[in-house]
């Protein structure tokens, strides 16, 4: 599979630095964990990170689409901090949903820990 990771959107000029972070997340995120399909972007300031089958899955349980996360930029660290970071939360995140850290293999699916319909509201 060995597919890269795909930057949201590349916004304003004046949001460069924005757009430099979501790239070194993305890169860090298609190093550790390659093959996953991540989407990396940029909003209010915080980077969104995007996994594409666990986004899918979260839609089927619970009804609602769009999930993903935000990683505030100033809890991201320095930018050599930032690689740490992301993989941490990275790994976190395919933990959350069952998923082995590592390569993804394409079969693997995640499991949604015990949303259901109804609960929506919660979700941002």
């Amino acid at each position: 599979m060995n597919e890269t990771f795909h930057v949201m959107e590349r916004g304003e000029p004046e949001e460069a630095s924005e757009l430099a972070i979501a790239i070194a997340v993305g890169e860090a995120l298609n190093s550790e964990y390659p093959n996953h399909p991540w989407v990396v972007g940029f909003q209010g300031g915080g980077i969104v990170v995007r996994h594409l089958i666990i986004a899918a899955e979260v839609e089927k349980v619970i009804g609602k689409g769009g999930f993903s996360s935000l990683l505030p930029k100033d809890r991201l660290g320095t930018p050599k901090e930032i690689r740490s970071s992301a993989i941490e939360f990275g790994g976190q995140l395919l933990e959350t949903f069952g998923m082995k850290r590592g390569a993804w293999d394409g079969d693997e699916q995640p499991i949604v820990p015990g949303w259901h319909r109804g609960k929506q509201k919660d979700f941002h």
